[in-house]
């Protein structure tokens, strides 16, 4: 979280927008290889895109999240939605592809349910909001719980998929095309 934070300050002081959005990808590259090399793990499992129930939970999970960050009716400015959608889709490396197999590694390593690493990976996910909020002094209540609660449905969701899957294509689609229906509808 800490060189998150020092990046995306350089990125602001030296107007870098797009590596300031990117910053969490950007840090979270390294870590997320020797996950996979310590825990002989990797997000490549294409066949499991041909899963349909897959694609459907996937799905009712990217309606439910989007439903509820719409009921916070915040408008966002116009900016271009490409952009947007793709930082989405690439939090979903350090999300799911590095913290939910490294949660995942470590439970299979203390021989317990490695299903928890869904939920554990959403706490975590929703700490970071939290924390995130208190250290930008962020403190609309309503804002911040559905912000949580939104994370945490679509952590759950796009977790199950994901831990089921082995494969982060369809999280990474799944998390652009809730930014793109929420962006879309909460421009102003």
């Amino acid at each position: 979280m800490g060189a998150v934070f020092f990046l995306q300050q350089f990125c602001i002081k030296k107007t870098i927008c797009w590596l300031q959005r990117m910053s969490m990808v950007v840090i979270s590259i390294i870590p997320t290889i020797i996950i996979g090399i310590c825990f002989c793990s990797h997000p490549f499992h294409f066949s499991s895109v041909f899963n349909w129930k897959l694609w459907l939970f996937a799905i009712a999970t990217v309606i439910a999240t989007s439903l509820i960050i719409l009921f916070k009716h915040e408008r966002h400015e116009d900016v271009p939605l490409a952009p947007l959608c793709l930082e989405a889709a690439c939090m979903e490396i350090p999300q799911r592809v590095m913290m939910q197999t490294f949660v995942c590694g470590i439970l299979s390593i203390q021989k317990l349910n490695t299903l928890w690493s869904i939920f554990i990976t959403a706490l975590i996910w929703c700490a970071e909001i939290l924390v995130q909020a208190f250290v930008c002094k962020q403190m609309n209540f309503k804002h911040l719980f559905l912000d949580v609660f939104a994370s945490f449905v679509f952590s759950m969701g796009i977790g199950y998929v994901f831990y089921s899957s082995k494969c982060f294509v369809i999280p990474m689609l799944a998390h652009a095309a809730e930014r793109f229906v929420t962006r879309k509808y909460l421009t102003k």
